[in-house]
């Protein structure tokens, strides 16, 4: 089980609706529009719209599936040069009850009336993923979400992306004039630049973690710019250990992972004098742990892992696994 498909800027799934717990009823507001049809999401923001919204083009489409009450969806990473980093999802749905889909949540704001249709937020089991929905029909609706740093900071990149996303839907006004903004991130730099994740553990090292697979396998993230990361699956099926990882973020200061931005670590674990700020129940996620280290100002390496079924054993492979992975770090 991959870190980045269980934390909020992980992979593709993460902030789809289908992932929300939450109750209430709905009911079609009149007036909304006709029922939609499928289409792909992705048309939802045009080119320029996603590049003033701050996204990189192309969005990368999520067809539906109804099996899992998932509509057709579409997601866009922030680009490299936006601070704070963050992920858009833009869905639209036919042929799927919002009731059933919502699985009896409650509303977390009041509806609130953007673009011609009147949009409601709904709670989500991410801490930072702030998602609006607005019904189109009887079994028709759709949803922008964003998830970033902050609950506060998603909504307002959201409701930034609503009236956009809104133009393109059936009955939507014509979107307004987007005024781009841009802070500079890190650029990435030093030692874990030219270093692989991979090489932080030797297998005589790995051979000392119960339940992890020998062999590591090196991927680039999809959701951290410019990271890269290894990952040892976990050998004992669904419940139980999770996989082992370790994260380089050459251009991600150690305050700067999702999950851990504005977070302060429940302890810090010392190796040789490398300091390492352990993040328990990581993202909001009680089966998850992570575990960071500085390398400069503005890079960091991050070592992640978990358990499911005892909470008592979350972070026991993560610590077990620090002083192993800390020698082999590069300078």
């Amino acid at each position: 089980m991959k870190w980045q498909a269980a934390a909020a800027l992980a992979a593709a799934t993460v902030v789809t609706g289908c992932t929300v717990t939450v109750g209430g009823s709905a009911s079609p507001v009149p007036g909304q529009g006709p029922v939609v049809t499928t289409v792909d999401a992705c048309t939802l923001l045009d080119q320029n719209q996603v590049d003033a919204l701050g996204y990189e083009s192309p969005g990368r489409s999520v067809p539906e599936d109804k099996e899992r009450l998932q509509p057709p969806m579409c997601l866009w990473n922030s680009k490299d040069d936006v601070e704070p980093s963050a992920v858009l999802n833009i869905g639209l749905a036919s042929g799927i009850d919002f009731n059933e889909y919502i699985a009896g949540a409650v509303a977390k704001s009041s509806p609130q009336q953007i673009a011609g249709f009147s949009w409601t937020q709904y709670a989500s089991i991410l801490p930072d993923d702030c998602t609006f929905y607005a019904l189109l029909g009887d079994d028709s609706f759709a949803y922008v979400g964003v998830s970033t740093t902050s609950l506060d900071k998603s909504c307002e990149l959201a409701k930034q992306a609503i009236p956009q996303a809104a133009a393109h839907l059936p009955g939507g006004q014509d979107a307004p004039p987007i005024t781009p903004s841009t802070s500079a991130k890190p650029e990435p730099g030093g030692p874990l630049l030219s270093a692989d994740p991979c090489a932080m553990l030797k297998p005589e090292q790995v051979a000392q973690l119960k339940n992890i697979s020998p062999t590591g396998e090196k991927d680039n993230s999809s959701s951290v710019p410019n990271a890269s990361y290894c990952l040892w699956d976990d050998t004992d099926g669904d419940d139980g250990q999770k996989a082992f990882e370790v994260w380089f973020g050459p251009s991600t200061p150690a305050a700067k992972w999702p999950g851990v931005n504005g977070v302060a670590p429940a302890e810090t674990v010392d190796v040789g004098g490398k300091k390492w700020g352990v993040y328990p129940n990581m993202g909001g996620l009680r089966v998850t742990c992570g575990a960071v280290l500085p390398i400069t100002e503005t890079s960091s390496v991050q070592v992640v892992s978990g358990f499911i079924g005892d909470d008592t054993k979350t972070c026991d492979l993560v610590k077990q696994g620090l002083p192993l992975v800390t020698p082999n770090l590069p300078s």
